[in-house]
């Protein structure tokens, strides 16, 4: 087990006991949000995508509990994928780090302490529900990236503990307080390079997609590759990318197992590791019947969680401006709602949110069968009373659908 000399200088380098840290640009939706549960018991979990800001959040938590009065010494800082605690990863380490902390710091009020990438200890779940029962005074905020690690523990040992946040890319609205410039200018930047704060910072085109190129292999490798120990690294590489430049397609797992050169149960359990990553959203078939909505032969679509990544596959994808407009809608709808869903059958409606039915056209002129879908669904099902289209600029009503410029629905919805 690591000495303590050298856990102390470690927990010195990422705690602002002594110094202060960079905070960043701050995240208020979420912070506003998770503050009104900091005087409550139960752990706070931080859960997302990889490079989204879990870390830059909980480092913003500790600075607004500081401002609030609480000591520097009542909080507690720890990076799972510090490189030199990789060897030590178990739950002894996370015990040893508390108990080196209460020895130096001595605190003698309540405790907050941050673990950062919980998901890398294994049983970590066993030691905070432990800690969680018998310790009043420590508040546990944590974050993971994988979202069966996650869900699954919690269904199990913590069912009733914990209080869960999906952090995300900045949406467009945060990106316009990240952002000088007019608004059509950063509609255009959101759309070729998406919401990951840091790429959203950086001013160089090439460097912006550098970061992507990283943050995806970064993904596929430690959250997928790595940590299951896949025996086909190439294709599950190959098949992520293939779904990043084909999002909003309907996907056949036969075809795709084909096409990859595996089975069909080995292409399933890889697009869930993906799914798991928060890599991608999963649109499924619409329909108030069960039956029909879990029909195999209705296919789900998948979506990119960030527009950045679906121009890393082709680079000619980055013309193809209908497919960055579909991306950006589903990912606002996501934000804002528990369940989106498509609908098919002569003519297609990209999404359905509740009783509002959408479709997406990027183009000047609006083709005909985007009417023609919606008409089609108003007949079909009753309980669908909105119906509209995400326009590149026009704004208009035709009977009952409206047509609404993706700027305004970004930013107003």
């Amino acid at each position: 087990m690591i000495n303590e000399q050298t856990l102390i200088n470690i927990l010195d380098k990422w705690n602002n006991w002594n110094e202060k840290i960079n905070t960043g640009l701050p995240r208020r939706q979420y912070i506003n949000e998770i503050l009104k549960f900091m005087n409550r018991k139960e752990i706070i979990v931080l859960k997302g995508i990889r490079r989204s800001g879990k870390s830059t959040i909980m480092k913003q938590l500790m600075t607004v509990l500081n401002k609030k009065g609480f000591s520097k010494k009542q909080i507690l800082y720890l990076n799972l994928e510090d490189y030199n605690l990789s060897r030590f990863l178990s739950i002894e380490l996370l015990e040893l780090v508390l108990q080196v902390y209460l020895k130096r710091m001595n605190p003698s009020k309540r405790i907050f302490f941050f673990i950062d990438e919980i998901q890398l200890v294994e049983d970590w779940e066993k030691w905070i529900r432990t800690k969680y029962d018998l310790q009043e005074n420590i508040k546990f905020i944590i974050s993971g990236s994988s979202a069966s690690l996650i869900s699954k523990e919690f269904s199990t040992k913590l069912t009733g503990r914990n209080i869960s946040f999906q952090i995300k890319p900045l949406s467009f609205t945060e990106l316009l307080d990240f952002k000088e410039g007019s608004k059509a200018d950063l509609l255009n930047e959101y759309l070729e390079y998406g919401g990951f704060p840091e790429v959203v910072l950086e001013k160089e085109p090439n460097v912006k997609l550098k970061l992507l190129h990283q943050y995806f292999d970064d993904i596929i490798h430690k959250d997928v590759i790595d940590r299951y120990n896949v025996r086909n690294p190439k294709q599950v590489h190959l098949l992520a990318k293939y779904l990043c430049a084909n999002t909003g397609q309907k996907i056949s797992y036969h075809k795709l197992a084909k096409s990859f050169g595996l089975s069909n149960e080995t292409t399933i359990t890889y697009v869930k590791y993906l799914l798991d990553t928060f890599l991608f959203y999963e649109v499924n078939y619409f329909s108030y019947s069960a039956r029909i909505k879990h029909d195999v032969t209705k296919l789900s679509k998948i979506y990119s969680a960030d527009n950045g990544l679906i121009n890393l596959a082709d680079i000619k994808f980055s013309k193809e401006n209908g497919k960055k407009y579909e991306n950006a809608v589903c990912i606002k709808l996501i934000e804002k709602h528990n369940g989106i869903s498509y609908w098919s059958e002569k003519n297609e409606v990209d999404f359905i949110v509740n009783d509002n039915a959408i479709n997406v056209v990027s183009s000047e002129k609006i083709p005909e069968r985007e009417f023609q879908g919606l008409e089609e669904i108003k007949k079909k099902f009753r309980q669908i009373k909105k119906f509209t289209i995400i326009t590149k600029n026009t704004k208009e009503t035709k009977g009952d659908i409206i047509l609404t410029p993706i700027l305004d629905f970004l930013i107003n919805t």
